[in-house]
């Protein structure tokens, strides 16, 4: 992604170009299940509260992706939007509706690649 500075050099207005390089939220991860998980309402959100059972959901369209870092020192459940599912490296596809076992501490980018897929790269 272009840092916002180099867009406004392209000749968009600094509003634009901000909006092009994501908003930040900070979210407190909630439920126990996909239906009542904490909204990921930004393109880079920072997560707190987990405890291996509250989660987060993803909320990006196709094509786009979300960074989430896990600021806790437990794991954090992340799903997909009803229907979707999460690739989880090492092990293939993902199962509909799952949770991806967000470790403690990591970031993670998860990218909407079909309307029923997305795919995850994690840090170390």
């Amino acid at each position: 992604m272009a840092l916002s500075k180099e867009v406004m050099g392209g000749g968009f207005s600094a509003g634009q170009a901000a909006a092009l390089g994501g908003g930040y939220a900070a979210v407190t991860a909630a439920g126990s299940a996909q239906s009542d998980a904490a909204s990921l309402t930004a393109s880079n959100c920072v997560v707190a509260s987990a405890d291996g059972t509250k989660g987060a959901i993803l909320t990006c369209n196709v094509g786009d992706s979300q960074i989430v870092f896990n600021n806790s020192g437990s794991t954090l459940k992340v799903y997909g939007q009803t229907g979707t599912a999460i690739a989880v490296p090492g092990t293939g596809l993902g199962s509909a509706n799952a949770s991806y076992a967000h470790t403690t501490y990591a970031v993670c980018i998860y990218t909407r690649i079909t309307s029923t897929q997305y795919m995850v790269n994690k840090s170390a």
